[in-house]
């Protein structure tokens, strides 16, 4: 992967063809689901954006002919807020719940970093309900995020869940009087970032916020109930603390999704309860998870996502949306793939068969060749340079071509043709008179 400007990468074609063929395979599933694609524009208006955003994150738009002209437009930062905006306008017109994906890239004025791009792409599915969704929502895009990246040949990854009423909830129990609800936010905070602070730095912040050396004691505790055991004993942990009515909301909720993805066959390896997984300040109200390689470290999550209230309250007060979504992180994902060999780079072409061409008087013929191959849906290059056959032979074979079809005039005439595995050497006469079902299958 290489750039020139720095944070926004480019692929080089076989990277690019890597890219796109976990692409794919993203979409292919979003749809086996039931997902409908949707796309919105690069740009919304500032006003828009920044119901979510903050200034600094936003690359701003002006008219490039009026040097005076104030900034009115923003590329998009994320493809939440667009879809929010989205919704707002033309909830009309859908069908709730509502089952989208967008796969698109999105623009941050973030310092770029390994994983941490100004220019990316998210893979995003969301459900929305007007007024209520139910829990088995939650279940389900858990369920699908963790089947399309087990189908990715990925390493062992697994999904920490939490529920953000259990952390507030708990954080509402240890932190009361002066200015509770700044000092529990701002907990919130530190807890969201801890893995990326010392020991120290994370417990000499959490005393600036007045918690007492006993709740200090109490935060750890409960900070640290993943190591506890499985999520069962975890739960039976959880529930006879009863410290408030959300807190309660809380581990039901997380109970009821866990429940719902073993009924879906979702293994217990795959989903562990972290109660210090926040995911943001804000923005979620409900489950949240997060998706992370079980051995690599450098990387940080490759999907998470969460529960959501109200969608569209700071664009539209006219209805109430409640959604669930989660977003993979391929512009993340793939070059870390790429670099530890666990995705397939050696194709620098889409084509799976290359026309040779032996006599250039007959080019019309070749072409016409090759146009009948694509009619069967087989991806056909033509090699249209005036190179000797050994030479177009080796184009194929740089390129990844598995294929090359070899054919003189002579031939040509007498409607045959020899195509030739590359990789396994193997040779067979055709008939190109009447290609069928035999050249497909002998294609594949």
């Amino acid at each position: 992967m290489k750039s020139d400007i720095s944070g926004f990468p480019e692929f080089l074609p076989n990277e690019q063809i890597a890219f796109n063929s976990v692409m794919d395979a993203i979409r292919h599933h979003f749809e086996l689901y039931g997902f409908v694609p949707m796309d919105t524009p690069a740009v919304e208006r500032i006003e828009t954006l920044l119901a979510k955003g903050n200034d600094s994150e936003i690359y701003g738009l002006y008219r490039l002919a009026d040097e005076n002209s104030k900034k009115s437009l923003g590329l998009r930062f994320d493809l939440t807020v667009p879809f929010a905006r989205y919704v707002a306008s033309h909830h009309g017109n859908m069908i709730f719940p509502h089952k989208r994906y967008q796969i698109a890239p999105v623009w941050r004025g973030e310092r770029p970093q390994f994983g941490r791009y100004r220019q990316f792409y998210q893979c995003d599915v969301d459900i929305i309900g007007e007024e209520e969704l139910s829990l088995e929502h939650d279940a389900e895009i858990v369920k699908l995020i963790t089947e399309t990246l087990r189908d990715l040949n990925i390493p062992e990854f697994s999904t920490k869940i939490n529920n953000r009423k259990l952390l507030t909830g708990f954080l509402k129990h240890i932190i009361v009087g002066e200015k509770a609800e700044e000092r529990i936010i701002e907990c919130m905070r530190l807890i969201d970032k801890m893995e990326k602070m010392s020991v120290d730095e994370f417990w000499s912040d959490i005393s600036l916020l007045k918690v007492s050396e006993k709740d200090s004691t109490k935060l750890k505790s409960f900070l640290d109930v993943d190591k506890r055991g499985k999520n069962d004993e975890i739960l039976k942990m959880l529930k006879p603390l009863n410290f408030n009515e959300e807190f309660n909301a809380g581990v039901s909720e997380l109970a009821n999704v866990l429940d719902l993805l073993k009924k879906f066959d979702i293994e217990d390896r795959y989903v562990r309860i972290s109660t210090k997984l926040a995911r943001g300040l804000s923005y979620y109200t409900g489950i949240v998870f997060e998706t992370v390689f079980d051995d690599v470290k450098d990387i940080g999550s490759i999907a998470g996502g969460g529960r959501y209230d109200d969608l569209t309250s700071k664009i539209s007060a006219d209805n109430k949306f409640v959604g669930v979504g989660a977003s993979i992180g391929i512009s993340r994902l793939v070059p870390k793939l790429i670099e530890r060999g666990l995705l397939n780079c050696d194709k620098s072409a889409t084509a799976q068969l290359l026309v040779t061409v032996q006599n250039r008087n007959f080019i019309g013929s070749y072409m016409k060749l090759s146009g009948k191959f694509r009619k069967l849906g087989i991806k056909t290059e033509t090699y249209l340079q005036n190179k000797s056959l050994g030479a177009q032979i080796g184009y194929a074979s740089r390129k990844g071509i598995k294929y090359v079809l070899i054919a003189n005039d002579v031939e040509l005439l007498d409607n045959k043709a020899i195509i030739r595995n590359l990789e396994t050497k193997e040779q067979h006469v055709i008939r190109t008179k009447y290609m069928g079902k035999e050249v497909v299958s002998l294609l594949r």
